[in-house]
């Protein structure tokens, strides 16, 4: 199938700082797709390239099966976008801002607008003046804007930007809906590790300009070992602890508060916990502990720190 965005050697100066190094990455269709990078690493240099705003140095750019920039009007044609901070007209209320420029684009009936506003559920708030949104409201009538065509490509730069923890669930749920009952395919940058892990499913993370990795959240996430948590009473906690440090198995023990946090290789889980029963020790809970995307991100971010250059 014809990928959503395919980069592939894109280079990119301001002056003689080079920010974007040979960047490549290819997403997939049918994805929400998290697009990561420290500040500074040239996420939204390469959103705007992709979006047409600034032109690119050397490389080559496909979207949704178009190359870039000789079929730029056809793909633009099929691409929501949203980038940074969304703007409308501060006196109009959300229906008008919707209706007035998305006609500038093509046609648009009550119909669409009205499904647009439920979408992101402003329906409460349709004939509101958009000088009176929150930052979270007008973000979302952003996102309602970028796919009041119903494009196949959603791309969003920072969508949760300035949202409290109850507007980014909102967010999320929204993106969500939207990629389920659009069919649409999202690619959003974002700083917010926890945000990406929970919503995207395939994700791109750069630093200093360059691709440092790739892949289906899963299969990064991926890892031979495994990390449990087991909770017992404070008076069995020296115990189990010099009970696990004997069994002569490569156990990572660490202290945490109601009981140890235990990284293992795959397997051992079920072994350690038949000792612990079998020596009498109390097991209150036993808490899998998933791999972390911050955790990834760090790791990958800091491997990639001797590949010199700045973005």
């Amino acid at each position: 199938m014809t990928a959503a965005i395919k980069v592939t050697d894109l280079n990119k100066f301001f002056g003689r700082k080079q920010v974007l190094r040979a960047l490549h990455f290819t997403i997939p269709p049918d994805t929400i797709a998290g697009f990561l990078g420290p500040n500074g690493a040239g996420k939204t240099t390469t959103m705007r390239i992709l979006m047409g705003l600034i032109p690119s140095y050397k490389g080559s750019l496909e979207m949704l099966g178009c190359t870039i920039p000789s079929q730029r009007v056809a793909a633009l044609e099929q691409i929501g976008a949203v980038v940074e901070n969304p703007t409308f007209i501060e006196t109009m209320s959300a229906y008008e801002n919707l209706y007035w420029f998305g006609s500038l684009y093509k046609p648009l009936t009550d119909a669409r607008i009205h499904e647009v506003i439920d979408m992101v559920g402003l329906k409460e708030a349709i004939n509101q003046r958009f000088g009176t949104f929150s930052t979270g409201m007008k973000q979302r009538l952003g996102v309602a804007f970028g796919i009041l065509h119903k494009p196949r490509l959603l791309m969003l730069d920072e969508p949760t930007s300035g949202m409290d923890p109850a507007g980014r669930v909102h967010m999320r749920e929204i993106l969500r809906r939207i990629h389920r009952e659009e069919k649409t395919s999202i690619f959003l940058s974002s700083h917010l590790l926890d945000e990406v892990q929970r919503l995207c499913n395939y994700v791109v993370i750069i630093d200093k300009g360059l691709t440092v990795s790739e892949g289906y959240v899963a299969d990064l996430l991926a890892t031979h070992q495994e990390k449990w948590e087991i909770r017992m009473p404070d008076e069995e906690f020296e115990r189990a602890r010099t009970l696990v440090a004997g069994m002569s198995l490569p156990i990572s023990i660490e202290n945490v508060p109601r009981g140890l946090v235990l990284t293992m290789n795959a397997g051992l889980s079920a072994q350690v916990n038949q000792e612990l029963v079998k020596a009498g020790i109390k097991v209150n809970a036993l808490i899998p502990h998933e791999a972390s995307l911050e955790e990834t991100f760090i790791r990958l971010t800091s491997d990639s720190g001797d590949k010199g250059g700045s973005a």
